[in-house]
């Protein structure tokens, strides 16, 4: 009885150690970035806007003999969330910043946003994943499904690509009009992302 409880603790102990000490985020490697449309009257003479999160990370516990009980926890810091609008001036950049994190991301209340996965299940090819899990923005959770291509490098890195689309008001965040509603802020936003994880 003794000898099955310490194998149950020693097995246990040993997959919560895979999961801390599995393939990381690699800071500065890859990318995170959030399109953001815009509609309405005069939506067209509007400039789309590109949002990119500078600092997240996390780690996963892969499977690599069954990808599907493999599971990821990933968590980025809001206050390094920046717009990087390449058609912009410096000074509506600055000020769609202010915006986003006042009015849309609610920063000071709100440091971080967070996705754990909750399962996996294979794609239509080989390297193509379903992952279902919990998105946690403004202190609200939505579940999602991201569809992710996953790739192991030469190197012993995985790299997984992926993109997905989600609605601003599923999280509690009402999108943005402007002069007089005559340009809003679509509520369907479109992540992709490429991150490395070693």
């Amino acid at each position: 009885m003794k000898l099955c409880f310490a194998l149950a603790i020693g097995l246990i102990s040993c997959r919560a150690l895979v999961a801390q000490n599995g393939p990381c985020v690699v800071p500065g490697r890859g990318h995170f970035q959030i399109h953001v449309g815009t509609s309405g009257l005069f939506g067209g003479f509007a400039h789309d806007h590109l949002i990119e999160a500078q600092k997240f990370e996390g780690c996963a516990a892969i499977d690599s003999k069954d990808l599907t009980h493999s599971s990821i926890k990933l968590n980025f810091v809001t206050a390094a969330v920046r717009v990087i609008d390449p058609k912009e001036s410096a000074q509506d950049r600055m000020k769609v910043q202010k915006t986003m994190e006042t009015e849309v991301l609610s920063i000071s209340d709100h440091p971080r946003i967070m996705f754990e996965s909750t399962a996996i299940e294979r794609g239509s090819s080989a390297d193509q994943l379903r992952v279902r899990g919990t998105l946690t923005i403004r202190g609200r959770s939505q579940p999602v499904i991201i569809p992710v291509a996953l790739s192991k490098l030469s190197d012993g890195t995985y790299r997984a690509v992926g993109q997905y689309s989600f609605k601003q008001s599923a999280f509690g965040i009402k999108p943005i009009q402007l002069a007089g509603g005559t340009v809003k802020v679509k509520d369907e936003l479109r992540a992709d992302f490429e991150i490395f994880l070693k």
